[in-house]
């Protein structure tokens, strides 16, 4: 299990967690790909901070400070630190799912990019998803020349092809 925050400190600094197959294969936090499938695995509160943290590294490659309260707000949930507020539940499941990992009591590593779902959690999807996900993974292999192998051809074979080694159950 991931080590989690049980409360919130005023500032988190942030920080990049490079992998380099994610780094070049990955998808963007604010991609529709993370709109069309990650939303209804992460809540849309995660995905929103994911891609506020995708914005701060635009801003400031190397990391930065993120105010939790401003944030908070800034997203629409309350600011309040204690373990079960609903910020506090969407910075523990970026853990939970493998997108950050906690250094100390106020450090976050956090993925430039997020992995393509799991086969687990491409069956979580409604059937319909299923099938639109499908259809994604088919179009990346098409997409792919030889010389540009894409992540989905160096994943295992399947409908739902996870990217390197950052799924939800990796440290």
């Amino acid at each position: 299990m991931y080590p989690l925050l049980c409360f919130a400190p005023d500032v988190l600094h942030v920080r990049p967690w490079p992998d380099e197959v994610l780094d070049k294969y990955g998808v963007d936090p604010r991609s529709s790909y993370v709109e069309d499938f990650w939303l209804g695995i992460l809540g849309p509160s995660t995905v929103w901070l994911l891609r506020r943290f995708a914005a701060g590294f635009d801003y400031s490659p190397e990391g930065f400070d993120l105010d939790l309260a401003e944030t908070a707000k800034s997203i629409g949930l309350s600011d309040k630190s204690n373990r079960h507020s609903p910020f506090l539940r969407a910075v523990n499941r970026t853990l939970q799912f493998g997108m950050a990992q906690l250094l100390g009591a106020d450090e976050l590593l956090v993925r430039r990019r997020l992995p393509q779902l799991s086969r687990r959690h491409v069956r979580r999807l409604s059937p319909a998803l299923q099938e639109r996900h499908a259809a994604w993974v088919a179009e990346q292999l098409l997409a792919a020349s030889p010389a540009q192998p894409c992540a989905a051809l160096a994943a295992p074979a399947g409908p739902a092809l996870a990217v390197s080694n950052a799924s939800h159950m990796d440290a």
